[in-house]
């Protein structure tokens, strides 16, 4: 997966604060891209195969994540503005135990 992605012309599930995408749960935004890049890194990692779906659909873009083994599914909304404000705050490795630990 190549980062920052194209832009795809779907439209964000929340209203934008701007003209553009600037907010860390603005889809194409700098700091989006950036986090979800981050995201799917650390899932890589761990061995994750990850998905990133619902581009334009009303409750806005998520992560899906499966490993075989050990097994573990992992699900994250990507738009919603709490989400993604409380995924900012935390470094590399407390996301990478928050994803992994399913604590949310």
């Amino acid at each position: 997966m190549k980062f920052p992605r194209d832009h795809d012309n779907k439209p964000a599930a929340w209203r934008l604060s701007g003209k553009r995408p600037e907010k860390v749960w603005e889809r194409f935004s700098p700091s989006y891209e950036t986090q979800l890049e981050r995201m799917v890194k650390l899932l890589e990692k761990k061995r994750f195969s990850v998905e990133i779906r619902g581009a334009g659909s009303e409750d806005g873009e998520y992560i899906s994540a499966i490993r075989q083994s050990p097994y573990r599914s992992i699900f994250r909304m990507l738009e919603d503005p709490r989400e993604a404000l409380f995924i900012s705050e935390m470094d590399d490795n407390e996301l990478e135990d928050w994803l992994e630990k399913g604590d949310h």
